[in-house]
């Protein structure tokens, strides 16, 4: 009996670690549909509903489904909202209005910008740019990406940054046409510099994103604590250094480069760039991107970065700059589908009091356990923060969790300042799934990622930003008050 069952566990194993076999799907689905069935057959806290409990079983099997690839991640983003309002009896016009989101427009508007980049040959040109200030060393251009990423996105969207460092991934086709061999590691080793270095970075300023001043907001109004722009920057930039400095050492071992030296490479994109003529077209096209930038940080909370990001789109249409063909290929509408079905999920965890039913289950058990303060509760906190993050948006996330924090603090003495900066910075630490911020969507979009890339590389990025988090509360942050 006990070698048949050690013999039919070792098929599973090796089944789960297939990357393409049909059986491997199969299993997976079949899990995931057992453990929502599982979770529905449990019976309905009278805290949570049955609608929350529908929303709360969809959020598990759809984690995954989109972390194993059971099925296509696209079909996964459009059974959800088809699950929504057949299973769940939630109103079509309530589904599809979180469907289209601000932040999908601007998702949508980011990836038609990268593809009008790409389709005139600006990326390349933008990549020579970058390789001739840090090097040819493939560590210096690592640390160069990631930094440099990092210092954008603290005054724009993670998304944002990574569009702009987009670009940079031009020489990966330079690269392969040098070599002989496979680059598969420093192709993935590049694109998550870019994506990675965007995450770092959002949080070091007020500005780096929408839940750093939904946060500031509770801050002052329901906590009573007036934080200036600088001391934000004072509390949050360390944080920053330290990760860009851990993503240069950390990257490069989980993805070990089959090249080192990128000279050869970048005589070839000097002799590409040289070959192409920088014309009217490319000139409109930076004009209208750095515009496009300009009206973000400017009046981006007026009329809304998507709105912004799909104009600018669609002016570059009507100039004659771009034809419609190149967005058709060189965008991946798939990333969009997916993107659909996960705003689509935070939505519906909002609404139905799912997510509002986590955290207070969560903080009930923590009470449970004797936990009344400290940074005990503080990283309990940041940990649950992190796991809802990664299937909502984080501002959504923010806005759930945030009255909630503030309150936390005022009744155990935490000062909240630091609470509120723990939960900004936690909602920052979307480093597993394509889903958890609009800048993973965007590099998985150069179609050389896949779901399983993101959580090997995303465990241990989020291992060293709780480690440095740690080291902040403990160390750095009870100076400063």
């Amino acid at each position: 009996m006990l070698p048949l069952l050690r013999k039919w566990i070792h098929r599973i194993r090796l089944t789960l670690r297939s990357e393409s076999s049909s059986p491997r799907r199969t299993l997976w689905v079949t899990v995931a549909v057992g453990v929502w069935a599982a979770i529905m057959m449990l019976p309905t806290p009278e805290a949570l509903g049955m609608q929350g409990h529908l929303a709360l079983a969809l959020v598990v099997a759809a984690c995954i489904l989109f972390a194993t690839e059971a099925v296509p991640l696209p079909a996964i983003g459009l059974l959800i909202p088809v699950y929504q309002v057949v299973v769940g009896g939630m109103d079509t016009g309530d589904v599809t209005n979180w469907m289209m989101s601000n932040a999908l427009l601007f998702l949508m508007g980011t990836l038609m910008l990268v593809a009008a980049l790409t389709s005139r040959g600006i990326d390349k040109l933008i990549a020579l740019f970058i390789l001739s200030r840090v090097g040819t060393n493939v560590y210096a251009v690592v640390f160069g990406i990631i930094a440099i990423s990092a210092l954008l996105a603290g005054f724009m969207s993670d998304a944002a940054a990574a569009l702009m460092l987009a670009p940079v991934l031009g020489m990966i086709s330079i690269v392969r046409d040098s070599h002989e061999g496979s680059i598969t590691n420093l192709t993935k080793l590049l694109i998550f510099s870019v994506g990675f270095g965007a995450i770092v970075g959002s949080p070091y300023t007020p500005a780096g994103g929408a839940r750093n001043v939904i946060m500031l907001d509770y801050m002052q109004k329901l906590g009573g604590e007036n934080v200036s722009f600088y001391e934000w920057t004072l509390y949050m930039f360390p944080f920053t250094v330290a990760m860009v400095v851990a993503l240069t050492f950390l990257l490069p071992r989980i993805f070990p480069p089959e090249v080192t030296d990128l000279s050869t490479a970048v005589q070839s994109l000097r002799m590409e760039v040289a070959e192409r003529p920088f014309g009217v077209d490319q000139k409109v096209i930076l004009a209208v991107f750095g515009v496009t930038i300009a009206l973000w940080l400017i009046v981006g909370d007026l009329y809304g970065i998507g709105i912004i990001a799909i104009g600018a789109a669609a002016l570059l249409l009507a100039l004659g700059t771009v034809e419609w063909r190149d967005y058709q290929s060189d965008v991946d509408w798939g990333v969009l589908i997916i993107y659909i079905g996960a705003i689509s999920l935070g939505g519906y965890t909002a609404e139905t009091g799912a997510a509002s039913w986590v955290a207070n289950s969560f903080l009930g058990l923590v009470d449970g356990v004797g936990l009344e303060g400290g940074n005990s509760m503080v990283l309990l906190i940041a940990g649950l923060i992190t796991t809802m993050t990664s299937t909502m948006s984080a501002g959504a996330t923010t806005s759930v969790m945030g009255p909630i924090v503030i309150e936390i603090g005022l009744q155990t003495g935490i000062p909240v300042i630091v609470i509120g900066l723990a939960t900004a910075l936690a909602s920052s630490f979307g480093f597993m799934l394509i889903v958890s911020t609009p800048g993973n969507a965007i590099i998985y979009a150069s179609g050389y990622l896949r779901a399983s890339d993101f959580i090997k590389t995303g465990f241990w990025a989020m291992l060293c930003s709780f480690a440095v988090f740690l080291l902040m509360l403990v160390v750095y942050w009870p100076l400063l008050i």
